[in-house]
């Protein structure tokens, strides 16, 4: 178990987003937001890098062992600090937190079975009732 768990990590986020040809569209400095826990921000990233654990799993072991980290994406950019200095840890622990919170996170096994593929297809052409001679 690691010493400090994500819940109890609170970081500051500022942000750039860029619009085409890297005009700056909008910034956010973050210093009015609270500050967020590192379990919200891996949730976070886990859904917009579609669970790509390496590119996740570099950023927050940086983040901890550094104590900030600059993430760039196609359109924005972010920064990520840590509120307390004191919570930058040794890369051994980070990697601690980081799978810790894939096993609290992660689908549970009897969950994922109840799911069904389900197909919908549209109805087949009915063929025109024929018409009585009179």
């Amino acid at each position: 178990m690691p010493s400090k768990y994500s819940t109890d990590i609170f970081l500051k986020v500022s942000f750039k987003k860029f619009h085409g040809s890297e005009v700056l569209e909008d910034f956010d400095a973050g210093y009015h937001d609270a500050p967020i826990s590192l379990s919200t921000k891996i949730g976070e990233y886990m859904v917009r890098i579609g669970d790509s654990n390496d590119f996740c799993f570099n950023i927050i072991i940086q983040l901890l062992t550094e104590g900030k980290v600059r993430v760039d994406f196609r359109d924005s950019t972010e920064r990520l600090q840590l509120v307390n200095k004191q919570d930058r840890i040794s890369r051994i622990e980070a990697v601690k937190v980081f799978d810790h919170w894939i096993q609290e996170n992660r689908g549970k096994p009897d969950i994922l079975e109840s799911t069904r593929k389900v197909v919908l297809e549209p109805p087949r052409p009915q063929a025109p009732a024929k018409r009585l001679q009179a």
